[in-house]
């Protein structure tokens, strides 16, 4: 009688191959095994890394609820300076409240706010240095619409002090770096008005003639341009 071919057991795969011991959550526990014993020899540095985590956590919690009473106190007391700096009963008075409360909050988002109708009252006085010092402690900046803003009057300023080379240098960056179309037009603007008062002709055409180019749906403002153009004639 024909021997019936054996079965293989546990131990082999049907190639005869000997089959591989353990499974995937002996892997893991040995894993974990490995991982313990290597705790325990460096149990110092284990310690002292999660005394660094806790602290970095607790830190940065602190950090976060320290920063956000202080946005939320200077956004309350920026409606109050801003109330008093209007009712105020001379420019004086304004300034010195704004001052006040940029020694507290300059660092904050708000302090841009202050900082514009603080520049604004030094340029409604002829303060025209004082308005710009104000103004370059955050611009020239693109980062938000506060900052751009803050650049736009930076450079206007410029204007009002017949610095016409600083003007021209903000307006020309403005004019590359605004988000919006309507402001990189304004900068163009600028840029011939500037360089206008700067006697460069040839410039100030230049800068018209790219404003009738872009006012293509607004006939009024194109035959303004158009007219400033003729009036420089060939440059």
């Amino acid at each position: 009688m024909a021997k019936r071919p054996q079965r293989p057991t546990g131990q082999q795969r049907p190639d005869g191959a000997p089959r591989p011991q353990g499974t995937a959550d002996d892997a893991f526990t040995a894993r974990i095994l490995v991982l313990v014993g290597w705790a325990r020899r460096n149990a110092q540095t284990v310690l002292i890394a999660g005394v660094a985590l806790v602290v970095l956590v607790v830190g940065g919690l602190y950090l976060w609820q320290q920063r956000t009473g202080q946005y939320a106190e200077a956004a309350a007391q920026l409606e109050v300076v801003q109330q008093s700096a209007m009712m105020a009963g001379s420019a004086e008075e304004a300034v010195s409240e704004l001052e006040t409360y940029l020694a507290r909050f300059s660092g904050t988002p708000y302090g841009i706010e202050a900082r514009l109708m603080l520049a604004e009252i030094h340029l409604g006085e002829g303060n025209v240095a004082e308005a710009i010092r104000t103004l370059r402690e955050v611009a020239p900046s693109y980062r938000g619409s506060l900052e751009v803003q803050a650049t736009f009057l930076l450079a206007t300023a410029h204007e009002e002090a017949e610095e016409w080379e600083e003007a021209l240098t903000v307006f020309r960056e403005l004019e590359d770096r605004a988000e919006f179309s309507f402001q990189r037009k304004e900068a163009l603007r600028g840029v011939a008005r500037a360089s206008l008062a700067a006697g460069d002709t040839a410039a100030a055409r230049s800068a018209y003639q790219a404003l009738v180019e872009k006012e293509v749906d607004n006939a009024q403002l194109r035959g303004y341009f158009e007219m400033r153009l003729a009036e420089l004639g060939d440059a």
